[in-house]
């Protein structure tokens, strides 16, 4: 697969950049990966973390992080959104996508962007950006199991027509159809 950037820029003005978060063209390979995950998750607020990973966690294990970086560009996808401060990429975003064995053509879904950029727009532009993939690779369902405090996902994947029930207290299923329009 070639080298795949896309250039943004933020609600505020702000540019930003979405690449593939492993690209065997690029320096950008698990490690590398890894290390941005870590920073980023350091970096976000505890509510943040909360509400993306319902658990309060600092930081995550090596075998989360493992389980995280294993791509494969079809059946576990994954978009990362950088800034470019002080000649360094900084990871502030990620969108991912690991297909399920249980159900024909359905992946679940995750986005994470650390506090500072949410509401900008790059939870939008990597979730865009995970469809298309999800539609190249045959995919027709995106899921994604949300905290039902998460409002902004909730708002986001409603955008998207995704269909929402509730699976439980703790959390709240979303299909996001994927499809050509």
């Amino acid at each position: 697969m070639a080298s795949v950037t896309s250039r943004q820029v933020m609600k505020n003005g702000m540019p930003y950049e979405i690449c593939l978060c492993i690209d065997p063209e690029t320096k950008h390979n698990a490690e590398f990966l890894k290390d941005q995950i870590t920073s980023a998750i350091k970096s976000m607020s505890s509510r943040s973390r909360w509400l993306r990973f319902a658990s309060p966690l600092n930081r995550l294990s090596d075998k989360q992080l493992d389980y995280l970086t294993n791509l494969d560009g079809k059946n576990r996808m994954a978009w990362c959104a950088l800034i470019h401060e002080k000649n360094q990429e900084k990871g502030i975003g990620l969108s991912r996508y690991v297909k399920l064995t249980e159900e024909n053509n359905v992946a679940e879904f995750a986005v994470t962007v650390v506090d500072e950029f949410q509401g900008q727009g790059v939870g939008y532009a990597l979730l865009k950006k995970l469809i298309g993939s999800a539609m190249d690779n045959g995919i027709t369902i995106l899921r994604g199991y949300l905290h039902p405090d998460n409002k902004r996902m909730l708002a986001l994947c409603k955008r998207l027509s995704a269909s929402i029930s509730t699976e439980n207290t703790v959390c709240i299923k979303a299909d996001i159809p994927v499809s050509g329009d």
